[in-house]
């Protein structure tokens, strides 16, 4: 019954606190399966069972929902001053520590490498890659702290009150009324030569990214009339989100397909891990 009851609140909770939405993260590991090579495919399989990638992309926020995990929510979000150009932003969250999700994804990159790991704990570590690479790509999570991440600056939406970090969690994308099948085909039609480049990208980068589309929306609201928002801005943030998603569910497929190809790892984006230990108990 206690079981129940907590696994209850877990999802419930979820609801509040899944970045990229149900949707957005079940896109981005539909899109990742997409890309797996055939090893991976096995290799996932062996650990996940009859389980997806997109049907556990949200588990990381359902365990952090429990009170006993709570301590693993800030590996969801990085928290950055405006105004730092890249080599700033480099020395910043190299000097952040662990309790963020550069750190932690990195952990658990190792974690699913490492040979003496057991495999719950794998399954653990695999389940937070799935989700920790959709959460870097949504903007809002690498954002001010004076806010948030967006989640107290209060917008008006279609009539409705919101806040930023909402918006692009998952208002932009149910906006489009499709399921996350349906989102992940419509999304994924990278050229073989992008998806290389996306893959090969240093994971520093994945963040800088986030971080330079922060930075505008930010800039965007201070010149906001009343925070209102419309389908204007719907319209022209759709291709950003969609970007995003995408990019999200190729780099994915890149780092399970580097982890589980068997070969050495000598890649920028799969980094050592930082200094410090991160315990999923």
């Amino acid at each position: 019954m206690k079981k129940n009851i907590i696994l209850a609140f877990a999802a419930v909770a979820s609801l509040t606190l899944a970045s990229w939405g149900l949707i957005g993260h079940r896109a981005v590991g539909k899109i990742a399966e997409n890309h797996l090579t055939p090893k991976a495919k096995a290799a996932v399989q062996n650990l996940l069972g009859t389980e997806s990638l997109a049907e556990v992309s949200t588990w990381a926020d359902d365990y952090r929902a429990i009170p006993a995990y709570k301590y693993t929510t800030p590996w969801h979000y990085m928290n950055l001053p405006l105004g730092l150009n890249y080599k700033q932003f480099q020395v910043k969250v190299n000097g952040l520590g662990t309790e963020n999700v550069y750190a932690a994804l990195q952990r658990c990159e190792q974690d699913l490498l490492a040979p003496g790991i057991s495999k719950e704990e794998k399954i653990k570590a695999l389940k937070f890659i799935v989700h920790l690479v959709g959460d870097l790509h949504q903007p809002m999570h690498i954002s001010r702290a004076e806010d948030q991440g967006g989640n107290t600056i209060q917008l008006n939406y279609k009539g409705k009150g919101t806040n930023l970090h909402s918006v692009w969690d998952s208002k932009i994308l149910d906006h489009q009324g499709l399921s996350y099948e349906q989102v992940a085909e419509k999304y994924d039609h990278v050229r073989p030569r992008q998806l290389k480049q996306w893959q090969q990208d240093p994971l520093m980068k994945w963040i800088w990214e986030s971080y330079v589309i922060s930075s505008k929306l930010y800039a965007e609201i201070d010149t906001m009339e009343n925070n209102t928002i419309d389908d204007k801005y719907y319209e022209a943030h759709l291709p950003i989100v969609q970007e995003r998603v995408e990019q999200a569910g190729v780099r994915l497929a890149g780092v399970l397909n580097l982890i589980f190809s068997g070969a050495p790892i000598n890649s920028s984006v799969i980094a050592p891990p930082p200094a410090g230990e991160i315990s999923y108990k």
